[in-house]
């Protein structure tokens, strides 16, 4: 932050800082965006966080969503590789995008 005058700055929330509880979710966003002075907070996921986004956005917390190649949950995925590349495998894509901008996510990666 210290070299940001102007720009957006998002912190990406660390792994195991959100994903047990929306409650969770919230106490790590305060602390990241008190302790950083950022502007908002980035977490993996689509379905599965929208309601953690909603709550954290219902809150105040300004959140984008970050789905498709998720380097956080490289151990689920077992390697680091596209997604999305066929036409078959854009709708759970799709699905994620969908559910976080509804979510109240103001951006996606």
């Amino acid at each position: 932050m210290r070299g940001s005058r102007q720009a957006l700055v998002v912190v990406d929330m660390p792994f195991g800082s959100y994903e047990a509880s929306k409650e969770q979710a919230f106490n790590a966003a305060v602390r990241i965006m008190k302790e950083t002075q950022c502007g908002a907070v980035k977490l993996e996921g689509g379905v599965r966080m929208a309601e953690t986004i909603a709550f954290l956005s219902g809150r105040g917390i300004p959140v984008m969503g970050h789905i498709g190649l998720t380097p956080q949950s490289i151990n689920t995925l077992g390697s680091f590789r596209a997604q999305g590349r066929s036409e078959t495998d854009w709708g759970p894509i799709e699905d994620d995008a969908k559910a976080v901008a509804d979510a109240g996510a103001f951006s996606v990666v």
